[in-house]
């Protein structure tokens, strides 16, 4: 099964809903995917007497398992990131005002007050990236380039998106905790809750892994995440953090269902978290910690994040007046669309 697996390219859509929300969700939803011509499977996620069940609908082929299946969470990874450093904070080892000063040796001054609050909402006036993806840089020499360039503007005055920002995120994880990144994510927040596996080479195997289009920066084959994504073996300190974290369809919502049951961290850090703190600059999105807050007419509050690097893309919504969660990913643009029919579909 896995290695016909491997030959096929596909999109993946998991959704998490309230029971009163099913009949309408199976309807739209499979309605959607049976005039697709993308090879496509479906997970339905519901929550019935307090237990999480999972529905699986394979809409075109029968040997697509997704449960098994890695895809690449691309900038989503940034709510993976803002619920560790929360977590941290709730074990006390950690302040969201604390300055970079006194975390990291020898910050120079123009970033030595920089806190980890504007670092979650895109406040601090990092540059957006200090290089490729694909770039073999370690962390000491991201650290030493990120906090060498120049700021873009003085921090905490506007929002700037910035991919550097949630790596640098990521190095305060490692150095507050001791661990590293991945492992401070698996053995101190999913393991101990039981929850599936986040994150990067120590989760990863390539024979679970959704596969690209043939492009030419894939140099035309169907590549794994592993090589499309990453450029090599693992990923470096200019993705670390802020993007190319793996996950199950399945596996996100189990973790943002956790997270917003208060069962990852305090209520109040919860909270903190879906506030909207940092206008994206069109007074209709903000930017909380990991996640956009976004006021619709028809949804009420939305919060999500998507993420996409030309070979795959993944995107996810909750939509609180309807109680429902929706998840894609699939190869270049896929995620993306499906997200987009799906969301039409409910107007």
């Amino acid at each position: 099964m896995i290695k016909n697996h491997l030959l096929k390219t596909f999109l993946i859509l998991a959704i998490t809903f309230s029971v009163g929300a099913v009949l309408f969700v199976d309807k739209s939803l499979f309605g959607y995917f049976g005039k697709t011509s993308t090879s496509s499977i479906v997970a339905v996620q519901s929550i019935c007497e307090q237990k999480i069940c999972i529905n699986v609908k394979d809409t075109t082929q029968s040997q697509i398992v997704s449960g098994e299946t890695f895809v690449d969470l691309g900038s989503i990874t940034k709510f993976v990131t803002a619920v560790a450093i929360l977590h941290l904070v709730d074990e006390g080892r950690l302040n969201l005002h604390e300055p970079l000063r006194q975390i990291i040796p020898n910050v120079p001054q123009d970033k030595a007050l920089i806190t980890v609050h504007q670092l979650l909402t895109h406040t601090s006036g990092l540059v957006g990236s200090t290089g490729s993806d694909e770039e073999k840089l370690d962390r000491n020499s991201f650290l030493k380039r990120v906090l060498s360039t120049p700021l873009i503007h003085k921090p905490g005055k506007k929002y700037l998106y910035s991919n550097a920002g949630y790596s640098l995120l990521a190095a305060i994880i490692e150095l507050r905790s001791n661990k590293d990144y991945e492992l401070y994510l698996l053995e101190n927040i999913l393991k101990p809750r039981n929850l599936p596996e986040i994150g990067y080479q120590t989760v990863y195997t390539s024979n679970q892994s959704m596969r690209s289009f043939r492009t030419w920066r894939t140099l035309f084959q169907n590549s794994p995440i592993h090589s499309a994504s990453w450029g090599g073996k693992k990923p470096w300190w200019n993705l670390i953090g802020n993007g190319g974290a793996v996950s199950t369809a399945e596996g996100f919502l189990r973790f943002w269902h956790a997270f917003l049951q208060g069962k990852i961290v305090s209520p109040q850090l919860v909270t903190l978290a879906l506030t909207p703190h940092a206008d994206e600059g069109n007074a209709r999105s903000y930017y909380g910690y990991g996640l956009v807050v976004e006021q619709s007419p028809e949804f009420g509050k939305i919060y999500w994040h998507d993420g996409g690097n030309e070979v795959f893309s993944a995107e996810w919504r909750h939509l609180t007046r309807k109680k429902i969660t929706i998840f894609s990913a699939g190869p270049s643009e896929e995620g993306f669309k499906a997200m987009k029919a799906m969301i039409k579909t409910m107007h």
